[in-house]
């Protein structure tokens, strides 16, 4: 698909993949699923019922990575990775979806990893 954006780091340094959307009002996060994921099967970071969910998370990525909670609700779905590494240069998907009404927002952001 379309890229959205490309991200620059250095290993061991700590980034933040940029993802966000306008809602009118606030959105249920107890109603909304977001999905990191690298290609279709290694996941990144997983967020449901309004709380992270890391049991089937890469386990490259184990403590690595966080969501901005407070800010989700506004449509804020930014992925803090810290202590980056060279295995983390890749094409990073940022999906939500509504459970209710299944509406699907999808974006891609590159992340290029140099070392230093």
């Amino acid at each position: 698909g379309q890229l959205d954006t490309t991200c620059h780091a250095f290993v061991g340094e700590t980034v933040v993949l940029p993802c966000t959307t306008t809602p009118p009002g606030e959105l249920a996060l107890s109603k909304s699923m977001l999905y990191w994921q690298i290609g279709t099967k290694q996941l990144v970071h997983f967020f449901q019922n309004g709380q992270d969910s890391l049991e089937g998370q890469d386990e490259k990525f184990h403590d690595r990575t966080s969501l901005f909670l407070d800010q989700m609700k506004h449509g804020n779905f930014s992925l803090k990775i810290s202590n980056v590494q060279l295995g983390d240069d890749a094409e990073y998907s940022c999906i939500y979806r509504q459970t209710e009404s299944h509406q699907t927002k999808k974006s891609t952001i590159k992340l290029n990893v140099s070392g230093k």
